[in-house]
């Protein structure tokens, strides 16, 4: 009787286990196989870049550019200037300041390679402050839902000021650079024998990194009773990150955007920040000002935009009040065997120094090669 049982509850067990399925919401179809065209026109003479790509499939997200397109931006006085590839599914042309005139409206035209057209609505280039604000920072606490942690870091902001006539509407995008350092120098390695090295390669130790800070940053005065507002929150960096150790850079661009521009960014705001599950809102659903013209049931993702462009670059060095908590990627691992235990795939391995000599153990290459962090030792022309 209990073997019956027993084979009864394994029967069960396997026919409720072959039908569970992976759950697919059928968003595959819906993200992949389309145009995703971005764009601008900024009232500072120079290159002015429009960027060509598919969408991939949500699963395997990857970057899928388009190359060999023809791409023109067109001014509503009939005024074309032609872009030329730059890189994969980067087109760029240059525009010198007569070419950026305030109130004037620009649009983008794309000719895929099999042919379909796609064009943007024309967006204004509106007019707005030529400096940013102020930017500063204060050291903030932030509490969580746990009342025994709170986040520690530093709240960046900015003092927005522009004249009554110029535009409501306003986005930052941010570019932060910072330099750091390897925990130590190369002075031992093995590859089948120990090698020093003598004095220390200390090359390798001093790196900096850039990325685009992802979040998006924007502001209406529509509703305010001046065109200005102080303390605009941008970014927030926390004492977990190494940025604020040595040096920091944050790259400013504020644009001035026209009416749509600002609510294309602003949805797509809303849709980075909010912590919402699968059925949130997503970024797929925000409709930008591209058109398929060969086919315009096929929707394609991306805006063009015009805007009045000002930057700002900063430099904040470490601050003695602002303690950091950082965990290091440098590992130190000991040989309990001796360099058996070193396979030649890891060759040639780094080893820890104490004092002109070595000890068996072995570091991780993040100890002594600031670039294994993801960083370069070409330092920034701009940097101090």
């Amino acid at each position: 009787m209990m073997r019956n049982s027993l084979f009864y509850s394994i029967a069960l067990l396997l026919m409720i286990t072959s039908c569970i399925k992976p759950f697919d919401p059928g968003l595959n179809d819906l993200a992949s196989n389309k145009f995703v065209v971005q764009g601008s026109v900024s009232s500072i003479e120079g290159w002015q870049y429009v960027y060509i790509s598919n969408t991939s499939n949500i699963s395997q997200a990857e970057y899928n550019p388009i190359n060999d397109c023809q791409a023109e931006i067109i001014d509503d006085q009939g005024n074309i200037f032609g872009l030329s590839q730059y890189e994969d599914g980067v087109y760029r042309v240059w525009m010198n300041s007569t070419d950026l005139v305030p109130y004037r409206s620009y649009m983008v035209k794309v000719i895929t390679p099999d042919g379909q057209i796609l064009e943007s609505d024309f967006d204004q280039l509106p007019e707005g402050p030529d400096e940013v604000g102020d930017v500063y920072y204060e050291i903030k606490d932030i509490p969580t839902n746990d009342p025994e942690y709170t986040i520690h870091g530093v709240q960046l902001y900015t003092d927005f000021s522009a004249n009554p006539e110029d535009s409501k509407y306003y986005r930052w995008k941010l570019t932060e650079t910072w330099e750091f350092h390897t925990d130590y120098d190369i002075e031992f390695y093995y590859d089948g024998v120990v090698h020093q090295v003598s004095p220390p390669d200390t090359s390798q130790r001093v790196c900096w990194k850039t990325i685009l800070v992802p979040e998006v940053y924007t502001l209406s005065t529509v509703n305010l009773s001046e065109n200005a507002l102080n303390a605009v929150p941008l970014n927030f960096i926390y004492n977990t990150s190494n940025r604020l150790k040595i040096m920091y850079s944050l790259y400013i661009e504020q644009s001035a955007l026209s009416e749509d521009a600002y609510n294309y960014w602003d949805k797509l705001r809303i849709n980075s920040n909010q912590d919402g599950g699968l059925y949130t809102t997503q970024p797929l659903s925000v409709k930008g000002n591209i058109k398929n013209i060969s086919d315009p049931e096929k929707e394609v993702l991306g805006f063009f935009q015009a805007n009045a462009l000002s930057i700002k670059r900063i430099f904040i060095e470490p601050n003695p009040d602002f303690e950091l908590n950082l965990l290091s990627s440098c590992q130190i691992n000991g040989l309990r065997f001796g360099f058996i235990e070193i396979p030649t795939s890891e060759y040639p391995a780094f080893l820890f120094s104490n004092g002109g000599t070595y000890s068996l153990a072995t570091m991780t290459d993040e100890c002594v090669l600031c670039s294994a962090s993801n960083g370069t030792n070409n330092k920034p022309d701009y940097w101090p």
